[in-house]
């Protein structure tokens, strides 16, 4: 890797994840805008690079990775648990200890090449620049597909917020109120996208774990003193278990952060401790939440169960309002990196003035790609578990066993070989089924 590259110079791409700003092209990652405490730097030791140990403590490496499982996902667990019932959480559990497991997969194939810092890297390592390339196409249409997501939950919630709207909607707008505020807001937030520095927003993706904590104890606030929790919950509902992989799979994706964190620990020995307790936080929370949710409407459980929260309630209107501040400040980051992949395709001095006007076209592009698939598609159940079927699976639990058994295939000890091919085996099943039975959540 050459100094340019490391010091994020002028060929680098770079992207947002949760707070997390990794370079494509360089494969930095940048601690100063991220959740992540890492001072890291390139020293030479026989003119061998290898990377010093970063900063973070286990308690902050473990508090960053929190943050980063616990996020829009989370609305649908009530939902989840009611369609597939409460046995229906083996299955949650079962999806935790795989991606936990594939999360320290990651980690043990930094730990054996320490060159190996980024998830793009491991990809380089094991697949070569077609594994590179591969990743870096899932991971962009990861993000955009959550941002499609993100929005589909802030016009159901605005709908919500503004119940008047509809009647207020010219006749010629054949677009539902929920789908019409959701592109009012992408209207507002458009010029955003257009910031270049994104130093200058990076405080944005400091709100994700509040905004958990906000719609949890609204929950358990609302259950306890207004409606209560009486509703039967189903045993179990097998029947409906294909419907709800991608729900559960949703909740857990960030695997292409994780390496970072893992380069930012001070004892990075300590990794998949961290790694297993993170996970233990994130999936009593999802459960909590998920019982809760399902036990207090029953068969009324919405696909957000901030959207069943009762509207005259304070409770309901700070999280309604927390739910879609959140992700809309999170858009300019997912726009940045690809719209910088693409600028860089453009005939024009990156300098000049047409580049600049063509770059911006670029990005309210891409706002307008967001939202048109959002409009096409703006069920928030459906839309989740397609993206958890398919993307976050191959991403999260598919890629790294295959990192895993390409790079250790020799050393690799039998009951560890095992555990790679069942739990690879079982992704791809989810993956087929989740994704073929993704409409009819």
């Amino acid at each position: 890797m050459d100094e340019e590259s490391r010091n994020g110079g002028p060929d680098s791409r770079q992207f947002d994840v949760s707070g997390a700003k990794i370079n494509i092209l360089s494969d930095e990652y940048d601690p100063t805008v991220s959740l992540i405490s890492s001072n890291e730097k390139w020293v030479e030791d026989d003119e061998v690079p290898r990377k010093e140990v970063g900063t973070s403590s286990f308690w902050q490496a473990t508090s960053n990775t929190v943050a980063l499982l616990l996020g829009t996902g989370m609305l649908a667990l009530p939902y989840a648990v009611m369609l597939g019932g409460w046995s229906s959480l083996a299955l949650l559990a079962f999806f935790a200890i795989m991606f936990c497991y594939t999360g320290c997969l990651l980690g043990s194939c930094m730990k054996e090449n320490p060159l190996l810092t980024t998830y793009q890297e491991i990809a380089g390592s094991a697949l070569g620049l077609r594994g590179r390339i591969l990743f870096t196409i899932f991971f962009y249409v990861e993000v955009l597909a959550n941002r499609v997501g993100f929005l589909i939950s802030v016009g159901d919630n605005l709908a919500r917020i503004f119940p008047g709207v509809e009647s207020h909607i010219p006749a010629w707008i054949h677009l539902s109120p929920s789908m019409t505020l959701a592109s009012l807001a992408m209207l507002l937030i458009s010029p955003t996208a257009l910031i270049r520095d994104l130093s200058n927003i990076a405080y944005l993706s400091f709100g994700g774990i509040v905004t958990s904590l906000v719609v949890v104890g609204a929950v358990a606030w609302t259950g306890t003193t207004v409606v209560g929790f009486n509703q039967p919950i189903p045993f179990a509902n097998f029947g409906k278990w294909r419907f709800i992989l991608g729900l559960y799979s949703y909740c857990y994706a960030g695997h292409p952060v994780v390496p970072n964190i893992h380069s930012s620990m001070r004892e990075p020995s300590k990794f998949p401790v961290m790694l297993m307790l993170s996970f233990t936080i994130a999936t009593t929370t999802y459960a909590g939440i998920g019982l809760m949710g399902a036990s207090m409407f029953g068969k009324e459980t919405l696909s957000q169960i901030t959207l069943n929260i009762p509207r005259d309630l304070m409770a309901a209107t700070i999280v309604l309002w927390t739910t879609v501040l959140t992700p809309l400040t999170k858009f300019p980051l997912a726009v940045a990196p690809i719209a910088t992949e693409l600028e860089s395709f453009l005939p024009f001095d990156s300098h000049s003035t047409a580049h600049y006007v063509f770059g911006n076209i670029i990005r309210l592009g891409i706002l307008g790609l967001i939202l048109a698939v959002t409009i096409t598609f703006p069920y928030f159940g459906s839309t989740l578990n397609f993206i958890g079927s398919s993307i976050t699976i191959i991403t999260c639990i598919i890629l790294p066993c295959v990192f895993d058994l390409v790079l250790h295939w020799r050393t690799i000890p039998k009951l560890q070989l095992m555990v790679d091919i069942v739990f690879l085996t079982a992704a791809t099943c989810f993956a087929i089924v989740g994704t073929f039975s993704s409409g009819g959540v």
